[in-house]
């Protein structure tokens, strides 16, 4: 779907997606699998990693971080930062500062991971003023380091738009929206924003087939991050 799209949008991938490239030409950055590891509760093994690192071309190749342990991610990434592969370190949101400045004074992108959770929260309620607060503390330090980082799991629309001039790169799930819920992204020629709207409700889209409406949805983000950054 991604390559039926025709965007110039580089893909973030791990390992275990690599084999799914094979027809893929356009920029690629291999991710660490961190968060599959994760969910799955297995470690990461590095060695295979490296050997996944060395196979291809990458715009940047990401430390293997460990999710809810900086300190470990931060050894990781010492004990790779040399190797000629690009390494981006990766900043867990939430936890000591003291890691991301360590980042920030020698790599040139930092990855913010960690937000995934508050990302996915619902647009009403608490959740919503949680997405707010999270949203404004991001926004203060990225303006404080302008594109220096990239963010991870940028699933949540306003956080695309507001983040889009401000940050080096991101990525995000979020056009998957049209299978999982048969929603479809677009830019309301009203408003100007990222907006998102069950297909059935919208003329133009409510014939449309579950993979029309991800590529549908894949455009519309490709063109408003593209076009106007």
């Amino acid at each position: 779907m991604v390559n039926a799209a025709e965007t110039k949008l580089p893909l973030l991938v791990d390992p275990v997606d690599l084999k799914q490239l094979t027809d893929w030409h356009g920029s690629v950055a291999l991710d660490s699998g961190a968060y599959r590891a994760f969910k799955k509760g297995i470690p990461l093994n590095i060695d295979q990693y490296l050997e996944a690192a060395h196979s291809r071309t990458f715009d940047f190749v990401v430390a293997p971080d460990i999710i809810g342990n900086p300190q470990q991610s931060y050894q990781n990434w010492i004990a790779l930062r040399d190797q000629p592969l690009g390494i981006m370190p990766v900043w867990e949101w939430g936890s000591d500062n003291s890691y991301l400045h360590r980042y920030l004074d020698h790599a040139p992108i930092v990855g913010i991971g960690g937000l995934v959770p508050t990302m996915r929260m619902k647009n009403q309620g608490s959740e919503r003023k949680t997405k707010d607060k999270m949203l404004m503390q991001l926004s203060q330090l990225c303006q404080e380091y302008p594109n220096r980082f990239h963010i991870f799991g940028l699933n949540w629309l306003w956080a695309i738009e507001s983040l889009k001039d401000l940050i080096a790169s991101g990525d995000s799930s979020k056009w998957l929206d049209a299978a999982r819920y048969g929603h479809i992204i677009f830019e309301n020629s009203r408003t100007g924003h990222l907006s998102q709207a069950p297909a059935k409700c919208i003329s133009e889209a409510k014939e449309l087939s579950r993979e029309q409406r991800c590529i549908a949805s894949i455009q519309a983000i490709a063109n408003f991050t593209q076009s106007q950054k």
